[in-house]
């Protein structure tokens, strides 16, 4: 898979979003422990300004 950074900063540890050749995006932040999940998901957490105009 090929992704592309969108948003975010250069540095491993801060929120980004990417877009992938397969049409999706990743989107990279920090654990939002306050709901379950299913096995083999996760929810996180980021800044509303890394989704806008995406």
């Amino acid at each position: 898979m090929q992704l592309v950074q969108l948003r975010g900063c250069e540095g491993d540890d801060c929120p980004k979003v990417f877009k992938t050749d397969r049409g999706t995006y990743v989107v990279q932040g920090d654990v939002f422990n306050a709901i379950t999940t299913p096995d083999g998901e996760m929810a996180i957490e980021v800044p509303a300004e890394m989704l806008r105009g995406l």
